[in-house]
């Protein structure tokens, strides 16, 4: 890494956060790259506004995502229980293999549901 480089620009503190209605009540946020420290607060401020509105249904594909730390799975999990105490819904689709291990590890998984593909969350 070039030392005049800001840090935003290095590849390892990138993530880009594509969010999609799929209906009315419906969102696909589509995540790709590392979901850490210096990322976690992008994808925050990109899903939080979604599960303010009880009754809506959030489907975070982790497909692309490369990394996952702490403080991302933090970023996930406070989603969840603003979608919870809202009324809202929050399902993870295609989690990476990185991003199964690390919620496995820290049994978040047993919480924040997954699913295989999209088409197999039910409605």
């Amino acid at each position: 890494m070039n030392p005049d480089q800001p840090a935003s620009r290095d590849p390892r503190h990138t993530l880009q956060v594509h969010v999609r209605p799929l209906s009315t009540d419906r969102h696909l946020a589509t995540v790709v790259g590392d979901l850490d420290l210096h990322t976690a607060s992008r994808l925050a401020d990109a899903l939080q506004p979604l599960v303010l509105t009880g009754g809506h249904s959030l489907l975070v594909d982790l497909s692309d995502v490369t990394f996952l730390d702490s403080t991302g799975l933090t970023c996930l999990i406070a989603v969840y229980r603003t979608a919870r105490s809202t009324g809202a819904r929050v399902a993870l689709i295609a989690p990476s293999a990185r991003v199964r291990r690390m919620l496995a590890l820290t049994g978040t998984d047993q919480v924040l549901h997954s699913y295989a593909t999209l088409d197999s969350v039910p409605d």
